[in-house]
């Protein structure tokens, strides 16, 4: 298998017939969870709405979230939508879960220097992904998750741990 991009899986996903056909074109996708599935690799992307609300970006509860073959990412293997799951009626999606951006990220200065924290984040991803198909040890483990820590959203994290609590606790310590 070529060199996988997790950053494109989720960007090809995003630009698709597929997701136009399934998901509010208002949402955004969160971080992925990468997992086995019997024995296939696979990604799950979860799905948030974001807006404007009294000058600050307000993030509203994980939507939904599309899980597929890392290797054939146009087979789809679980799409949920989660205020239809008993789990998660809990959640009110009429309020923001809470406020872009939190504590954590108060050294980042600009737009893009949190964008290229993400890419670094979406490297990490990759390496992991690689280090699974070669069955090598991840060498960037303790990296990724001082960045996933600093970039995962407090307000979220709950959420996330909801769709895969072993590969978000793990990689993701709030």
């Amino acid at each position: 298998m070529e060199r996988v991009s997790i950053y494109q899986l989720v960007s090809q996903l995003n630009h698709s017939e597929q997701r136009k056909r399934m998901i509010p074109q208002e949402l955004v996708s969160g971080w992925p969870c990468i997992r086995k599935i019997n024995k296939t690799l696979c990604i799950t992307i979860p799905y948030y709405n974001r807006a404007v609300h009294d000058g600050r970006v307000a993030l509203y509860p994980l939507y939904c979230s599309v899980t597929l073959p890392v290797g054939n990412p146009d087979r789809l293997m679980d799409f949920t939508i989660y205020p239809n799951q008993r789990d998660w009626d809990d959640l009110d999606y009429s309020k923001p879960a809470g406020y872009f951006k939190h504590e954590a990220l108060a050294d980042v200065k600009s737009g893009t220097e949190y964008q290229t924290l993400c890419r670094q984040l979406y490297d990490f991803y990759d390496q992991m992904v690689a280090a699974i198909l070669e069955k090598k040890p991840f060498a960037a483990e303790t990296q990724m998750i001082e960045l996933f820590s600093k970039l995962m959203e407090p307000c979220h994290y709950p959420q996330y741990l909801r769709i895969n609590k072993k590969f978000y606790s793990y990689f993701c310590q709030l």
